[in-house]
């Protein structure tokens, strides 16, 4: 199945979570995973109705590892303890769904970042390198659909 990518608008939008930050090999060994999955947990407990979409924020901020904010649109007290936030101006994206059958993500991110070169757009990281939007009952990429999301200019 081919990816559809398309080009999308967020809004300024604080997004407050908990900050992670790692290294790949960290990452690969099932930091992110843990770190969603308490989340989302705790979510469940503290706001049993909300269904809200998981946020996940990262930035590449050194050669072996990154930063990494998973949380949800707005500032939540109740969902963290001590909240970690990050305010984002309106941005666009492009953006497609990856489903568990597309395989890892990363060949998938690639595969993004060749059709924004092939269509003349420009990435910009000047806030975060990615961005991933996950829906209630997210598992991993293997077992759950998530959005990817690539910032373009």
């Amino acid at each position: 199945m081919e990816a559809i990518y398309e080009i999308v608008e967020r809004p300024a939008q604080r997004i407050t979570g908990r900050l992670w930050e790692g290294t790949f090999v960290e990452a690969a060994d099932g930091a992110i995973h843990r770190l969603i999955a308490e989340t989302q947990e705790h979510r469940r407990r503290t706001h049993p109705r909300d269904h809200a979409a998981l946020i996940g924020l990262s930035w590449n901020v050194r050669s072996e590892g990154f930063s990494y904010l998973v949380g949800y649109v707005g500032e939540d007290r109740a969902t963290f303890a001590e909240p970690d936030h990050m305010d984002l101006p309106a941005m666009r994206f492009v953006t497609t769904m990856h489903h568990p059958e597309g395989g890892d993500v990363f060949v998938q991110y690639q595969r993004m970042f060749d059709w924004i070169a092939a269509e003349g757009h420009i990435v910009d990281t000047s806030c975060l390198h990615y961005r991933e939007e996950y829906e209630a009952g997210f598992v991993s990429p293997s077992a759950s659909s998530l959005r990817l999301m690539i910032p373009i200019r």
